[in-house]
């Protein structure tokens, strides 16, 4: 009798012990997926957001108001560069660092730029022609690298998201 219920509650226990090894691994998933894909996704929706946001302020430039246009301006480009550098701390996927340094780059001749557009001492035309030729495109370079690279890591969340599921559904 001993020794068929010590046989029991040693499956009880080797069952039991497989479990907590399962639940460890589907919680250590879940950890990962937050951790290397969640400050990514929100540093380059911060990046778009502001980038908008300076757009926005050279068009109040272009529109006369130069005080409002500048404010916004300086105010989303430290925006900015803080969501660059916490993304190019969080570098987790292939491909990534790539488009991360190129956004850098885009950046840096978008700031530079700038002043073309919102410089009120230059003919109004020239400031428009140079923001159609030069900041427009730099704009939607750099919104669509950021875009980018949100979605891959959006990819990468979903890909373990679904495998911390399988994992889930194999404890059963």
């Amino acid at each position: 009798l001993a020794l068929g219920f010590g046989g029991l509650l040693a499956i009880v226990v080797v069952i039991g012990l497989l479990t907590m090894s399962r639940i460890k691994e589907l919680g250590y998933a879940v950890d990962v997926i937050l951790k290397e894909n969640y400050l990514s996704v929100v540093a380059c929706q911060d990046m778009k957001e502001t980038l908008e946001r300076m757009d926005s302020g050279i068009l109040f430039t272009l529109a006369g108001n130069n005080e409002e246009g500048a404010a916004l301006i300086n105010e989303n480009t430290i925006k900015f560069r803080a969501a660059l550098k916490s993304e190019l701390g969080n570098i987790k996927l292939p491909g990534e660092v790539e488009k991360a340094r190129e956004i850098e780059k885009l950046f840096g001749e978008y700031t530079k730029s700038i002043q073309l557009v919102t410089d009120a001492s230059r003919p109004f035309q020239a400031r428009n022609e140079a923001y159609f030729a030069t900041l427009l495109p730099l704009f939607q370079k750099i919104k669509t690298l950021a875009h980018g690279i949100l979605i891959m890591n959006q990819k990468s969340m979903s890909d373990a998201n679904d495998e911390a599921r399988a994992l889930a559904a194999s404890t059963y």
